[in-house]
């Protein structure tokens, strides 16, 4: 069966039709290492990874890193823009495949552009995917696209609301804090926020 998300983000990857990505890391993680957020011995899941900017940087500072996508072409750019770093791999795969969690769990997710990018109606099974995907107490990280006044019908980028983001993941994790950001690029001041979450038992 063939999967129409896979087959529509690969194209956009093919044709350069990529305007979230910046060709380089959000300023973001540089606050999430500053504060130590992630214990240094976690290993790191980046789902949605695109050409794996943000999982480039958790590796070079010292963490075992899994970039995950379903778009081939994303995978494979990833693979050859980051070749030899220490840590780093990526893997072709669908975040809301069962059997992930089954191969291995991670002791953090950080999420940056894939919450955005599936449809609403997805949300909770997103909530749940990453649940599956981390070890017991482990952390989602998570750089929430909000406040554009974008209609939700419109997207993707589909925004949420600090709100609508802790009803949906207030059933699986415990909000450690959130803010906004320190950084981001100046396109995205004011339109973002920045959540750590801890996994439930």
């Amino acid at each position: 069966m063939v999967n129409e998300a896979e087959v529509q983000w690969n194209q956009r990857y093919i044709d350069g039709d990529t305007p979230w990505d910046k060709g380089t890391y959000t300023p973001a993680v540089l606050e999430i290492f500053a504060k130590q957020v992630i214990p240094a011995d976690a290993e790191v899941l980046v789902p949605g990874c695109g050409f794996g900017h943000d999982a480039r940087a958790f590796a070079d500072a010292g963490y075992s890193v899994t970039g995950v996508d379903i778009a081939v072409s994303a995978v494979e750019g990833a693979e050859a823009m980051h070749v030899g770093v220490e840590g780093l791999s990526f893997v072709i795969a669908d975040l809301f495949d069962p059997e992930l969690p089954r191969q291995k769990r991670y002791g953090a997710i950080w999420e940056h552009t894939c919450y955005c990018a599936i449809r609403p109606e997805q949300r909770k099974s997103y909530a749940e995917a990453v649940y599956n995907l981390l070890e017991e107490g482990g952390l989602f990280i998570a750089l929430f696209f909000t406040n554009t006044e974008t209609p939700l019908s419109e997207g993707p980028p589909f925004e949420t609301s600090v709100e609508e983001a802790h009803a949906v993941f207030s059933n699986y994790f415990d909000l450690v804090w959130d803010k906004e950001p320190a950084d981001t690029f100046p396109a995205r001041v004011g339109c973002e926020q920045l959540m750590v979450w801890r996994r439930k038992s």
